[in-house]
């Protein structure tokens, strides 16, 4: 992923100093590293989530309290209950109980100017996280568009694996319409898919960040495309109950058996994001590979970007996260690595990049290589 690690140089080390720490690049990360809060009340960090329901954003909020356990500061977390308007209210409200700086990941970053505008008002910095949005103070997240590319280009060695060429027909499961990683992991998987005639992206839909309703559409396809070869999802915690409506009716294709590639009916499956479900499904074999983004480890980072922001060690910027591909070669080393990561949250070493923690863990690396050029656009 050398495109990802040169995202973070690029955006990150040429203009921030000690706050390259923040993408997890430098040892100015560590909690010894950084300044005590300055005398006086606790900086207040506050997240706005999308919503409640959803393990990933429930591993990162506990992560993100850590930090403030380990660094000095107060941490809140609030539900934006799937709800753009429900979003727009939490920002006004924190920035009415007067919190030092506000994470938020926003449904739709566009509908959020006014709210993000009444924070600037206000001198109360606003931090958009998975969605680059103009209007926020900063914005961070990981290169999306690179993660879909290589996704994209993962799959289309399972589809070569099994078929001799890039062929089939491959269905997508988004997030939410409007979000900047939809438009950049979800498009940069499907623009890559384009370059192949014989591979066919029968459907794409947005599921809203909801399991039901990756199951409720999987079991659509299942009818409607009898012949389906591989669906992508746009995250673990949608990807997974898919493969669980599939596994119903005998579809899902587990590359931990010999015969999964003389299987006609069966239905592969990649995804993005490492949830722990996720790194469960690939010790498995029914889900082929993810792109761990590690909600503790992520959490952690941008808790700390928040404080950071708050404090005045950094200046607002862009920052670029790396995200570390796992597969079958790797998935049981990286799960010990997440396991530890939640079994021992209190005393974990969040510091460094994904790829330095795991190859403090003797993680083997996955390679992805190959397919078009990418366009060059926003990163996340």
């Amino acid at each position: 992923m050398k495109r990802i690690r040169r995202a973070i140089a690029v955006a990150a080390a040429a203009s921030l100093g000690v706050s390259v720490a923040a993408a997890g690049v430098s040892a100015a990360n560590t909690p010894s590293a950084r300044s005590a809060p300055r005398a006086g009340a606790k900086p207040t960090v506050a997240w706005i989530q999308i919503g409640a329901n959803n393990p990933f954003w429930t591993a990162e909020n506990e992560a993100a309290a850590q930090a403030a356990r380990h660094n000095g500061f107060t941490f809140r977390v609030l539900s934006g209950n799937n709800s753009v308007s429900t979003q727009s209210s939490e920002v006004e409200q924190l920035v009415n109980e007067h919190v030092s700086a506000i994470l938020i990941t926003a449904i739709d970053p566009a509908s959020m100017g006014t709210a993000f505008a009444y924070a600037k008002s206000h001198g109360v910095p606003v931090i958009s996280t998975y969605s680059s949005s103009p209007q926020a103070t900063m914005s961070a997240g990981f290169d999306e568009e690179a993660v879909g590319h290589d996704m994209a280009v993962f799959s289309l060695k399972l589809l070569e694996q099994r078929y001799g060429s890039a062929k089939g027909n491959v269905a997508v499961l988004g997030l939410s319409l409007g979000q900047t990683l939809e438009e950049y992991r979800i498009g940069g998987f499907v623009s890559v898919m384009k370059h192949y005639p014989n591979i066919h992206v029968v459907a794409e839909e947005p599921t809203n960040s909801l399991a039901d309703t990756a199951q409720s559409l999987m079991q659509d396809w299942l009818t409607k495309y009898p012949n389906l070869s591989l669906v992508y999802g746009g995250s673990d915690t949608v990807t997974v109950p898919a493969i669980t409506v599939a596994q119903r009716s005998h579809k899902v294709c587990n590359i931990s058996t010999k015969s999964w590639k003389s299987n006609p009916s069966c239905i592969m499956f990649t995804s993005v994001d490492g949830d722990p479900i996720g790194i469960t499904a690939i010790s498995q074999g029914t889900l082929a590979g993810t792109d761990l983004y590690a909600p503790y480890w992520a959490g952690y980072q941008f808790a700390m970007i928040g404080y950071d922001l708050a404090t005045h060690k950094i200046k607002p910027h862009t920052v670029v996260l790396q995200a570390l591909p796992v597969d079958r070669t790797n998935v049981a080393c990286i799960n010990r690595m997440q396991t530890a990561m939640a079994d021992h949250i209190a005393t974990f070493n969040f510091n460094g990049t994904l790829t330095q923690i795991a190859k403090s863990y003797g993680c083997p690396t996955v390679t992805i290589t190959g397919g078009p050029p990418l366009t060059g656009g926003q990163q996340f």
